[in-house]
């Protein structure tokens, strides 16, 4: 069987505005309805997002892209592209 490694996103987390553990929760049921190798993005506010959905990707095995960061309406919010 051939894993075939997706770059559009098949589900979107919408994360902002909760704080840990919360993101890592709502990306681990998105990540329950993907097959391996597609992906799910995820929005978060919370800056310590980036080191808990790192740290629960490297435990799990999946991909995770660098992060991207832009304001909105004054707040930060990273992106993150996780594949399963």
């Amino acid at each position: 069987m051939t894993q075939t490694l997706s770059t559009s996103p098949q589900c979107t987390v919408d994360a902002r505005g909760l704080k840990c553990p919360m993101p890592v929760i709502k990306l681990q049921q998105a990540l329950r309805t993907l097959e391996p190798g597609q992906s799910v993005e995820i929005f978060c506010t919370d800056p310590g997002a980036e080191n808990d959905l790192a740290s629960w990707c490297k435990v799990n095995r999946h991909q995770i892209s660098s992060p991207t960061q832009f304001d909105e309406a004054g707040t930060a919010v990273w992106h993150f592209l996780i594949t399963k």
